[in-house]
């Protein structure tokens, strides 16, 4: 994320302790009980939004980052909610949530919002 983040804004601004780190709703995204990634979500009374998805350089284009947005997005879509999301504008997964069925809502100078809406039977 740091490329994406110095692309967009010149620098990276690290958090200054530990403390003012939120692990709330991240989940570790595990191949073969080695750790890969993580993902976090936030579930509203009208949508699920995936706040992040990271997947390791070394473990990207295997399906996993597939597997588990499509897993979070089926979760939602049987409560009746879509899933959205965010990514920076320098940051190539856009294509990547499109692939997986994403519109594209909205976009500013910073963020393009993305979401999937639950499918009809």
């Amino acid at each position: 994320m740091r490329g994406y983040a110095d692309a967009l804004w010149g620098d990276w601004k690290q958090s200054d302790t530990v403390e003012s780190l939120d692990v709330a709703g991240h989940e570790v995204i595990e191949l073969n009980g080695k750790a890969v990634g993580c993902i976090a979500a936030i579930w509203h009374e009208d949508h699920i939004f995936i706040e992040k998805l990271y997947i390791a350089p070394a473990f990207q284009s295997r399906g996993i980052g597939t597997y588990v947005l499509n897993t979070k997005s089926s979760q939602a879509a049987q409560q009746g909610r879509p899933t959205r999301l965010s990514v920076l504008t320098t940051n190539p997964a856009d294509r990547f949530y499109k692939r997986a069925g994403f519109v594209l809502e909205a976009e500013t100078l910073e963020r393009r919002w993305f979401s999937k809406a639950v499918p009809t039977p």
